[in-house]
């Protein structure tokens, strides 16, 4: 079963990929199938983004899985101009920045709020089936209890191409992503593993993915 991502980043496809687990699904990038032209991007919530994009993207293939993320800095209030929202690469110019612009962005930003500062997440997700489109997101409070982190102004020298803030990003002992150990990183990985699994859940219904 082909299913077409709403994005140009393989490292997103390879975690899909791996979030789905089966071997029998080839996860189709936006470039992989020459599609250059993008849907404007100005829903309310990131649930709203990734359905815009999966309704656009499902002109080109019966099954598409899309998905926008938000930034929020738990130290700042959620209409403060400075909050990333849904604009998480979009610099002051109107330009998206580049990996190595982000971290610079947003180390310089942290640095502002003092050094670090408590931050999480907020992603919606989208499915299009034969021009069906369903919308998945886990609610803020949920993810402020089960999904904050420290962002740092020092970043770390390490890279995770396609996901810049990795570099930026600790547990909220201060210790660095890049620098968990497996014990920390499992601890990590079963914080979020309940929402995982209700994601898993969502996409093979709306795919129609049979287990």
């Amino acid at each position: 079963m082909d299913i077409l991502l709403g994005t140009t980043n393989r490292q997103k496809a390879a975690y899909f990929q791996q979030l789905l687990g089966r071997d029998d699904l080839r996860l189709l990038t936006l470039r992989d199938v020459g599609i250059d032209k993008i849907p404007d991007e100005d829903g309310a919530t990131p649930m709203e983004n990734a359905m815009r994009k999966a309704k656009w993207y499902g002109q080109f293939a019966d099954r598409v899985i899309s998905e926008d993320s938000g930034l929020y800095f738990l130290d700042l209030p959620l209409d403060d101009s400075r909050q990333p929202g849904l604009f998480i690469r979009r610099a002051a110019d109107g330009h998206e920045m580049t990996d190595e612009e982000m971290i610079e962005h947003y180390a310089g930003l942290v640095q502002s709020l003092g050094g670090r500062s408590v931050a999480c997440y907020l992603d919606g997700y989208a499915v299009c089936r034969d021009g069906k489109v369903y919308g998945y997101m886990e609610q803020l409070e949920q993810q402020r209890r089960t999904a904050s982190f420290l962002m740092l102004s020092k970043p770390h020298h390490d890279r995770h191409p396609g996901w810049p803030l990795d570099s930026l990003s600790a547990d909220l002992d201060g210790r660095y992503w890049m620098d968990l150990n497996e014990d920390g990183r499992m601890a990590e990985m079963e914080l979020r593993q309940a929402a995982k699994d209700r994601l898993i859940a969502f996409l093979y219904d709306k795919l129609g993915i049979v287990e």
